[in-house]
């Protein structure tokens, strides 16, 4: 496996960066992950675009400056892609600061970069596993408030609180969390955007303290485009318990219903009738055999 690093492909076991880095020992680190889907007319990323854009808004809310353009950029998550013939996987890419620093603030503002393909057929992994049904539950650990950390920068130092939260109701039997903010309302998964379902309306989080997710986005525009109405709200802890639907979404996992919420049952089916929609107008968006939403896909070859 090759990965692309400053415009030059390594092997894997050449990716390295010193223990002493400033982004490996204060998680300065920016990342994306983009899936890549087997379409009609071939592999191709989702919604790469936005993860580009999204990718450069983390840059600016963590001072850190980017050394190559976005399209530049664009050219080297396919050029990766088609490096290790990927058809059906996921690319991650990381900009950090590798110089040695013990300071809090990088005196040396260099700023490397470097994107990974994989192949989940490399692995044995399917997508109907990451996208099963799952149990949630509720941990203790709350959402970082926005005015202490950049909760809309994919920054690696903001994601010691998902592996705390997921580890904690793993170890109560959960699949997946979902996290409360200080204001109790409901804030997202560990890795991923969380959607409820009442009466048929859809119900998801605000932005205020979320992230903006790209798939996220995706479901609210097809959503309305399937005459299903899209709120994006406020939602009470309290309100957890009495959906009638529920799910995560994100670039890997896609649509992963939720069945039951601290050994609470969600609904009467798993997935229920609008979730099932959902995953269906979903399967054509990433499939490319809806033309409406061709700009969604970004082919490889």
């Amino acid at each position: 496996m090759k990965a692309w690093i400053n415009g030059n492909f390594v092997g894997w076991d050449q990716a390295n960066v010193s223990l002493l880095s400033h982004s490996f020992g204060r998680g300065s680190a920016i990342f994306e992950v983009a899936d890549i889907v087997p379409a009609k007319n071939g592999p191709a990323y989702f919604g790469l675009i936005e993860h580009i854009e999204r990718l450069f808004n983390s840059a600016k809310l963590v001072f850190m400056e980017l050394p190559y353009g976005k399209q530049e950029i664009v050219d080297a998550f396919i050029a990766t892609a088609r490096e290790n013939q990927t058809q059906n996987g996921l690319a991650k890419l990381f900009a950090y600061f590798p110089s040695i620093e013990f300071a809090a603030v990088p005196r040396n503002k260099q700023v490397d970069m470097a994107v990974f393909c994989v192949d989940y057929g490399l692995f044995d992994i399917k997508q109907e596993d990451l996208s099963r049904q799952v149990r949630s539950g509720v941990c203790s650990y709350r959402k970082i408030h926005p005015d202490t950390l950049p909760v809309h920068s994919k920054v690696c130092g903001n994601y010691v609180s998902p592996y705390l939260a997921e580890t904690e109701v793993m170890n109560q039997g959960y699949d997946d969390v979902i996290i409360i903010d200080m204001q109790d309302r409901v804030s997202e998964g560990g890795t991923s955007n969380v959607f409820f379902v009442k009466d048929g309306r859809l119900l998801t989080p605000t932005l205020e303290n979320v992230l903006a997710g790209i798939t996220r986005m995706a479901i609210i525009e097809v959503a309305g485009d399937n005459g299903i109405t899209v709120e994006e709200t406020d939602i009470g802890y309290e309100a957890l318990y009495d959906f009638d639907e529920a799910f995560y979404c994100g670039s890997i996992q896609k649509i992963r219903p939720i069945n039951s919420i601290d050994g609470r049952a969600v609904g009467n089916a798993c997935p229920g009738p609008v979730t099932s929609r959902l995953i269906d107008a979903m399967a054509e968006v990433y499939g490319g055999t809806n033309p409406s939403y061709g700009k969604w896909l970004t082919y490889i070859s």
